[in-house]
């Protein structure tokens, strides 16, 4: 993928990317159709240290985003969710989850609370359709898996959409139990974000219109200012029986699916020609619903089509929603050739691949990672001489046929108007009246609470220091240690482990030093958050001494009762027998334990960094580069640690007298590998004879000599089945230590 082009001179962008990367602020990015919500989500996307998910509400604007549904990532039920709501547990409220309903109804596997526990930043795409009960019930399964009671657990909110466009699908019976709780279903007004709401950041450099009188035109609908001459001036665009000219690439937009397939239908059997249904390839799991192309694509030579996917090669010869017509069909080489009309060359088309994704944590990197779960392969195209209000969002036009009537929803004559890049393409099929381009007043109210940009710098610089305040505290938790060693020696009751009481022994101390040292953390982190709340008497050199005592009361502690005493524990039990699983566990604890004793070194930069004056962004970019290429050197450090132990566990065992065979199946591992632990030893605590016959040594030794420039190969192919790799491998060593 690319890198989005980013508009240094956007302020907006550019406040959006650091309360992003620089806060745990939530916030809302909104903007006009064609603002650039998608490039600043791409950019996020590549540009952010943060552990993140992206989602959207339906399965096509996921796809879309490049992300996976809120229902996938939650596994959230359908249906109203009210946290204290009494049931009645009959057919009239089975579709009402509570808070008790709702956890007995979620899947939360390991790896899934895992996923949750990690996350860092959640990105919502598309959020006007999201409804209010819908943030209210994820709010709850973070706090409760997080064990954290902030908003969200923690995790900042990214929430990016126009709430201009499509609305929340609301029921009338599921309105009917909402309407008791929440004002509106609109996202903003979810409990959850009534004492805590997001910052309002709006892209308004329009790089889609270049119409100043269409912009107007647009602004004054979306804030319900349309006066009666812009209505007339609107109007004067309806043609009663317009039909366009040879050439002239209209599409007409509808607000119903059916009428905008029977337009498609009627100008394709028009046409000449063979009619060709391509067939889109779908590996693996992929959901029929979140199909982000059609499943089956009827073609002719001729067929106005359009793209439905940016050109992702260097040159962007299309776009999504650029209009073309087919004029070649090479089916048999998998391409399609289409030709425009404004000149500009002809661009084969080929198949393009969407990968359905699911989220998981991948702990020895410390990354929430996407796993291909299935992917569906179908060509960027869809026939172009009509297509729905709907499936219209996020395209741009530059002639269209806006069929209203008077079908229209409030709302839909906005999201229309906003597809065309200025009026001159417009052609109205009839009239539009007063009541069709009314815009919620609920989101006009909520859209005022924007703050100017300088206010906005303001927060932002409030924000970046409660930022850091909050990295301060949370480095001083302990919870997940403790829970990590009490869940391991919970475990014991049912192992069979090579001295097992002593192993206990160790993990009871171990615990008991943690909870030790957890006790003294949650009174200093009750201390932080008091000093750090109070901003009458916010006094940043006083937090930077305590927390530089903290930290010199912690180190010590932790480096000799934790760090030190693991490391020796894991070398001591790493060449018994039966550990494999119990060492394995034991390393992971380990590099929690060292990423623990890093976030404590870098609270000392931190401390120092709140004293300063100013602007904080570059030093906050900074902290966050540099806490990820320390865990980088923490996870390889544990990386090297790993291969040293595996070839290290081997050789104490083949010198406790296990032959190589016994090696092998107590550890699993064929015996070339264990060949290839000890071969490492050879001139050291292993010798050569040990692990091969004298008198095959002295014949591998003669043919590498007299073939100095052959391959392994090559010799074995000299020396015949009597001799294997690893033989030959003992031989190369031999003559290397006696150069």
């Amino acid at each position: 993928m690319g890198q989005p082009k980013v508009d240094e001179q956007n302020m907006a962008f550019m406040q959006a990317v650091s309360f992003v990367n620089q806060t745990n602020q939530h916030l809302f990015l909104t903007g006009k159709a064609g603002t650039g919500k998608t490039t600043f989500l791409k950019y996020i996307r590549e540009n952010s240290y943060k552990k993140m998910a992206i989602t959207a509400p339906t399965g096509v604007a996921a796809m879309n985003a490049g992300g996976t549904t809120l229902h996938a990532l939650f596994w959230l039920p359908f249906g109203v969710f009210i946290e204290d709501y009494t049931l009645k547990w009959d057919e009239q409220d089975s579709h009402i989850y509570n808070k008790s309903r709702l956890f007995s109804t979620i899947k939360l596997t390991k790896q899934r609370r895992a996923i949750l526990q990690e996350l860092e930043l959640l990105v919502i795409d598309e959020v006007s359709m999201v409804r209010a009960d819908t943030l209210d019930a994820i709010d709850i399964i973070l706090k409760s898996v997080r064990r954290d009671m902030r908003p969200f657990g923690g995790v900042q909110m990214l929430f990016i959409g126009d709430l201009y466009q499509l609305p929340p699908v609301v029921r009338e019976h599921e309105w009917q139990v909402l309407r008791e709780h929440y004002s509106s279903p609109f996202f903003f007004d979810a409990k959850v974000l009534r004492d805590h709401p997001p910052v309002l950041l709006e892209l308004s450099k329009i790089y889609r219109q270049n119409d100043s009188d269409f912009i107007g035109l647009l602004n004054n609908i979306r804030n319900n200012k349309c006066t009666p001459e812009d209505l007339n001036y609107l109007n004067a665009h309806y043609k009663e029986n317009f039909s366009p000219k040879d050439g002239e690439q209209y599409i007409t937009l509808t607000s119903h699916n059916k009428l905008a397939e029977a337009i498609n239908h009627d100008q394709l059997v028009k046409l000449n020609g063979t009619m060709h249904n391509v067939k889109a390839v779908v590996k693996d799991e992929f959901q029929q619903s979140s199909f982000p192309a059609e499943e089956i694509l009827p073609l002719k030579l001729g067929a106005q089509v359009m793209f439905i996917k940016n050109d992702s090669g260097e040159d962007r010869k299309f776009f999504n929603g650029k209009i073309g017509t087919v004029k070649e069909l090479n089916l048999d080489r998998h391409q399609v050739v289409v030709s425009f009309e404004d000149g500009s060359d002809d661009v084969t088309v080929r198949r393009e691949t969407w990968e359905n994704i699911r989220y998981k944590y991948n702990k020895g990197e410390d990354k929430i990672e996407e796993e291909v779960m299935g992917t569906f392969s179908q060509f960027p195209l869809r026939l172009a001489w009509a297509i729905t209000i709907h499936k219209s969002q996020g395209l741009t036009f530059d002639r269209a046929v806006i069929d209203a009537g008077t079908s229209f929803a409030a709302g839909q004559v906005y999201v229309a108007l906003s597809r065309l890049t200025g009026l001159d393409g417009l052609v109205l099929k009839s009239k539009i009246p007063q009541h069709s381009i009314r815009t919620d007043f609920q989101v006009v109210d909520f859209m005022q609470r924007m703050h100017s940009g300088d206010e906005v710098n303001e927060i932002l610089a409030l924000c970046q220091r409660h930022y850091l305040g909050q990295i301060l505290l949370q480095s001083f938790r302990w919870s997940h240690l403790v829970e990590g060693v009490a869940e391991l020696s919970a475990s014991f009751e049912k192992r069979n482990v090579d001295s097992k009481e002593a192993a206990q022994a160790y993990l009871q101390a171990m615990l008991d030093a943690l909870r030790e040292q957890e006790r003294v953390a949650n009174k200093f982190m009750t201390q932080l958050y008091t000093m750090l709340r109070d901003k009458d008497t916010l006094d940043y050199n006083q937090i930077c001494q305590r927390t530089k005592s903290a930290v010199d009361w912690f180190m010590p502690r932790f480096n000799d009762q934790i760090l030190l005493a693991t490391q020796e524990h894991i070398e001591a039990w790493k060449i018994k027998k039966r550990t494999k699983k119990y060492i394995e566990e034991l390393r992971s604890l380990l590099l929690d334990f060292r990423r623990k004793k890093e976030q404590l070194s870098h609270c000392l930069t931190i401390a120092d960094i709140l004293t300063q004056e100013g602007d904080l962004s570059q030093v906050v970019n900074q902290i966050n580069q540099q806490a990820k290429t320390t865990d980088s050197t923490v996870k390889a450090a544990d990386d090297e640690d790993a291969v040293k132990d595996t070839k290290a566990i081997s050789l104490d065992m083949f010198l406790d007298g296990f032959s190589i065979e016994d090696i092998a199946k107590k550890r699993d591992m064929v015996k070339g590998t264990i060949y290839g632990h000890l071969i490492n030893y050879v001139g050291q605590e292993v010798e050569a004879t040990d692990l091969i016959a004298q008198e095959k040594l002295d014949k591998i030794l003669q043919v590498i000599r007299e073939n100095p420039e052959k391959s392994s190969s090559e010799l074995k192919m000299i020396l015949g089945a009597d001799f294997d790799y690893p033989d030959i491998k003992i031989g190369q060593k031999v003559l290397e230590l006696a150069v």
